[in-house]
């Protein structure tokens, strides 16, 4: 490959990466906002443990960046900054309505969200099998933390389903 191919390559690389770090930030705040929606219930704990690993999924995307010697964009640290706030607004389900299909449409979103990351994970590993740089072992257990917090997500769900689309009338 060469040099100027390499660095169009890793210029490409850098933009996905900074990209799904952005998106990141806004993860975060979602994961947040969800434990806003299920305030009183076994489940905001749960979602407040999952916007931590979302955080440290962030951290560890952030030295995997640094690591291949990448740098974030400057305007993209100022949209990370909008994202956060627009986060804690919660624009998926402004009013926090548990019982609503806004609070459902909340939680596809995360777990599409998740499901983006994990594709993200799995293209790294697809790329450490041609480039040293990547850190398998890292890799790894951040699929398997996505196939987790994936998981937990499905379950929430389906303990909350029924509450938002069966009658209560019987």
């Amino acid at each position: 490959m060469t040099d100027e191919r390499r660095s169009e390559a890793d210029e490409n690389l850098a933009t996905y990466l900074n990209e799904h770090l952005l998106a990141s930030e806004g993860g975060v705040q979602a994961f947040k906002a969800a434990a806003h929606t299920f305030e009183g219930t076994k489940h905001e704990a749960a979602l407040l443990a999952l916007s931590d690993e979302i955080e440290r999924d962030r951290r560890d995307l952030a030295k995997i960046i640094q690591q291949l010697d990448f740098r974030p964009k400057g305007w993209k640290r100022v949209l990370t900054l909008a994202l956060r706030a627009g986060g804690r607004a919660n624009p998926v389900n402004l009013l926090r309505q548990r019982r609503s299909s806004l609070a459902q449409f909340e939680l596809d979103f995360l777990t599409g969200a998740v499901r983006a990351k994990r594709s993200m994970w799995d293209a790294l590993l697809e790329l450490a099998e041609d480039d040293p740089r990547q850190d398998r072992k890292l890799l790894l257990s951040l699929q398997l933390r996505a196939d987790q917090q994936i998981a937990e997500l499905q379950r929430i769900n389906r303990e909350t389903v029924r509450e938002r689309f069966l009658s209560r009338e019987a």
